[in-house]
C-alpha cells in the first residue's frame, strides 16, 4: 500500500504518515495487542509482515465473501492460522434514528439516498424530493 501511495499520490503525501509507521518486526511483536483494519489488497503486506494465528473479523455483508478475490484473501489468512468471525456492522440507520435526525435538523427538503426504498420516505416524511439515481442535481 505504501508503495502505491508513493507512486500514485506522491512522496509528500506519503511522508505525512511517517510518524505512525510501525515496522514489520514491531507489528509481529504486538500482533496480539492491536486491531488492524485490512482488506484483500493487503494480502501481500500481511504475508510479508509474517502475521499469523490472529482473529479476522469480517464486518461487511456476507454476500461479498463469495467473490474469488475475497475468498483468496481469507484462504491465505486461514493458512496462516487466522480464525474468522463474521460480525456484521452497518452504517444504516433505523427509521427511528432517521426521524430524530430530520426533526433535529428541521430539514426543509429530504432527498433519500443509498436506499432500496426511497418511496417509503414519501409516506413517512413531508418535503421529500425523489431524484433519479445517477442524475446530477443542484442543492
Amino acid at each position: 500500500m505504501t508503495q502505491k501511495i508513493f507512486k500514485e499520490i506522491g512522496e509528500e503525501y506519503a511522508r505525512r504518515f511517517s510518524p505512525y509507521h510501525i515496522s514489520k518486526d514491531k507489528l509481529r511483536e504486538e500482533q496480539n495487542n492491536i486491531l488492524m483494519a485490512c482488506r484483500p489488497s493487503m494480502k501481500k503486506d500481511i504475508e510479508i509482515a509474517g502475521l499469523q494465528n490472529g482473529l479476522f473479523i469480517y464486518s461487511l455483508w456476507n454476500g461479498y465473501r463469495d467473490s474469488d478475490y475475497q475468498k483468496e484473501f481469507e484462504d491465505s489468512l486461514k493458512k496462516s492460522g487466522f480464525v474468522d468471525e463474521a460480525i456484521h456492522t452497518s452504517g444504516h440507520a433505523t427509521i427511528a434514528d432517521i426521524h430524530k435526525v430530520i426533526s433535529a435538523l428541521e430539514a426543509k427538503t429530504i432527498i433519500p439516498i443509498h436506499t432500496m426504498e426511497p418511496d417509503s420516505f414519501v409516506d413517512r416524511f413531508e418535503n421529500v424530493v425523489l431524484k433519479e439515481d445517477g442524475v446530477s442535481f443542484k442543492i
